[in-house]
């Protein structure tokens, strides 16, 4: 029978080996200093880019400066579509998605902000279309343009899927054309940018927005639970918190409303 001998010099360097990995710091406990950050280019007031491709709007500038408030730094990353910028999100390539709608699909997956806002949410039709509209009843039967992967909370997105037509677009703007070229009957978007975009695009008079808004949702950003910094979150949440106290993010969103895009 062979017997197997173990040298001393071998024990020893074992332990070693097996002490190094134990007192080694985890990753996830590492300091950390930022949260990366992206969101959807065009979404005035709340969300967007300038002229020189920087993320601003009353959502971007108010996740700023809470961030801010408790020494840590908001790393933008470069322009994405929705759709991408949620794969981002998802794959634990992205921490932080400024501006989103509250679901519970997405509330089980990530964490979700104190509301850094509120967006009322309106039907946009090309100029001699209009209809009556006071119940979401009005849209059955309707051709209508929503933005891809876009969620609008659960109520209406439930009631959409059983009981309204949307073609899907990439990009909200892209819904003004489409609707001032008589590609559908209607499309949905937030009130101030859809008059924004109605500006951007050359067609006022055009396409209109009809009276009842159909929807009125707080704005937040959603975090990944995997982020390195977050056991921050608390601390965020807690500064945006006092700043709706403060008055300090209806300031920031009334600067972007009374200055326009152009201006930041």
């Amino acid at each position: 029978m062979t017997v197997l001998k173990i040298e001393p010099c071998s024990i020893t360097a074992v332990l070693l080996v097996t002490l190094l990995a134990l007192t080694s710091p985890v990753r996830g406990a590492e300091p950390c200093d930022a949260f990366s950050a992206n969101g959807v280019d065009n979404w005035y007031p709340f969300v967007y880019r300038t002229a020189n491709n920087r993320l601003t709007g009353s959502i971007a500038d108010g996740t700023r400066a809470a961030l801010n408030r408790i020494g840590l730094k908001m790393n933008v990353q470069q322009n994405q579509p929705w759709k991408r910028i949620m794969h981002d999100l998802e794959e634990g390539q992205l921490d932080i998605v400024l501006g989103a709608y509250w679901n519970a699909e997405r509330a089980a997956k990530y964490v979700y902000s104190e509301p850094l806002g509120t967006d009322e949410v309106r039907v946009f039709v090309k100029a001699g279309n209009e209809f009556s509209l006071s119940a979401l009843d009005d849209l059955i039967g309707r051709a209508g343009l929503k933005l891809l992967g876009g969620s609008y909370g659960d109520a209406f997105d439930k009631y959409a899927a059983s009981h309204l037509d949307f073609t899907k677009v990439p990009e909200s703007d892209r819904i003004v054309k489409m609707l001032a070229h008589g590609r559908a009957d209607y499309g949905i978007l937030g009130y101030i940018e859809g008059l924004q975009h109605i500006r951007n695009q050359g067609v006022e008079g055009q396409v209109v927005a009809l009276q009842w808004p159909i929807l009125s949702n707080a704005m937040y950003v959603m975090i990944n639970k995997r982020a390195a910094c977050a056991n921050r979150i608390k601390e965020l949440n807690a500064a945006i918190k006092a700043m709706q106290n403060e008055g300090v993010l209806e300031k920031i969103f009334s600067r972007h409303v009374r200055h326009g895009p152009d201006a930041n």
